[in-house]
């Protein structure tokens, strides 16, 4: 899956993100997949960082991207089912 800022893809073995950029490689351990109002999100955990800090996604599927929720409503929407989960 390629996007403008670099490559991106599913490790299934291991159920983490890859992420190719600029030769460099960085791997998110999924922490949990689901749909909110038909729209997919993505949580995602660092397994190079020692923290616990979740990083939420948008996964827009009509061209296989991962975008930034920008918009705060969205957002608080998406963290509340992460963390109800």
């Amino acid at each position: 899956m390629d996007n403008r800022h670099g490559t991106f893809w599913i490790d299934e073995q291991k159920n983490e993100l890859v992420l190719k950029d600029n030769n460099e490689e960085q791997r998110f351990y999924i922490d949990e997949e689901f749909n909110i109002n038909g729209e997919k999100y993505i949580i995602l955990v660092s397994t190079e960082d020692n923290n616990d800090e979740a990083i939420a996604f948008k996964l827009l599927e009509e061209d296989e991207t991962l975008a930034v929720i920008e918009n705060d409503q969205e957002f608080d929407r998406v963290r509340e089912k992460y963390m109800s989960m």
